[in-house]
């Protein structure tokens, strides 16, 4: 495997663009989750996400999801160098940091709303996970989750979100409260500064100023756990709450965790049943986008590197190389 470092070299030196050019008729959908906080996988700073949209308006040709699934549905190519940014979960940092910087660049964007978040009924499972990890200074070697006990290991976050979606939803709703009892810690019933949704209001206002907003569940469940005869409560009601408070129109979809097992015939069915256009992964493979209800996307965030490779077409094409030619 060729080394990251000597990647980014090559590609600062006119790699990226190289590649920029080659893979032009490929269109990069880009995923975010947050802008606040600390540099981990997912988070933009403020000043490094301004950096980012820049380069992608000097660049690229940038639309929404909505735009891009257009092209598709009409059979018709999209412009070259296309590039859709979409953000998930629907946090109030997009609102505070991210949307005044697309504003300034004129650089569209899709933010996926779970609907539950942005009603108050709930806060995030895994901004429960990070919460309680954060309020507890010295970590157990080991937790019950699910009735079975679990190593920690280095990176307790991921060992507890890693068992909490493979378990089935009835347990993934309870699970947050079982680590809090067990850590010694009490679960807010609403979301805490730092992990506080959009209101429906700043939705429309984002909407009005040409941000799309999709759909991301009601709850973000692993779908792949939730019984088939209880998805419409996840995404048909999502859609409903969407076109209540802010109008009906066409509109995207966003899986929760988005692996490929995430993704089974009826999840898809039903994205597809609820009047979805389309809807987006969290992974890439070196696919082209031949289904509309699983487009590919790269994941960016603060690391320059992953940012320059992902929207260049460098990490689509490696993994393309990798799934057998680049043909």
């Amino acid at each position: 495997m060729i080394p990251s470092a000597w990647v980014d070299f090559v590609g600062r030196w006119g790699g990226y663009a190289l590649a920029r050019q080659y893979t032009r008729n490929h269109p990069r959908i880009l995923m975010y989750h947050r802008f606040t906080g600390d540099t981990s996988a997912g988070t933009a700073m403020a000043d490094v996400f301004e950096e980012q949209v820049r380069h992608l308006a000097k660049h690229f040709n940038a639309m929404t999801l909505g735009q891009l699934l257009a092209y598709f549905h009409a059979g018709e190519r999209p412009p070259p160098h296309t590039v859709v940014m979409t953000v998930d979960d629907g946090h109030r940092d997009f609102f505070e940091f991210a949307w005044p910087i697309l504003r300034r660049h004129n650089v569209p964007a899709t933010l996926f709303a779970a609907t539950g978040f942005i009603d108050r009924e709930l806060w995030l499972w895994p901004d429960q996970v990070s919460w309680l990890l954060g309020q507890c200074r010295h970590l157990p070697e080991r937790v019950q989750m699910a009735g079975e006990p679990l190593e920690l290991g280095d990176n307790p976050w991921q060992a507890i979100v890693d068992r909490i979606l493979a378990v089935s939803d009835d347990n993934r709703l309870r699970a947050p409260q079982v680590l809090g009892e067990q850590l010694g810690c009490d679960l807010p019933s609403e979301a805490p500064e730092g992990y506080a949704p959009v209101s429906w209001d700043e939705l429309r206002v984002l909407e009005a100023s040409g941000i799309e907003i999709g759909g991301h569940t009601h709850t973000h469940p692993n779908l792949a756990r939730v019984p088939e005869n209880r998805l419409p409560e996840e995404i048909h009601r999502c859609r409903e709450r969407l076109d209540s408070e802010l109008g009906m129109r066409p509109r995207p979809f966003c899986y929760p965790n988005g692996q490929p097992g995430d993704v089974t015939p009826a999840v898809r069915a039903a994205v597809r049943d609820a009047g979805f256009t389309g809807a987006v992964m969290a992974y890439a493979d070196g696919a082209r986008h031949e289904d509309v209800y699983q487009l590919r996307r790269h994941s960016s965030s603060s690391n320059p590197f992953q940012f320059y490779k992902a929207s260049s077409g460098v990490e689509w094409l490696g993994r393309r190389w990798r799934r057998g030619g680049l043909s």
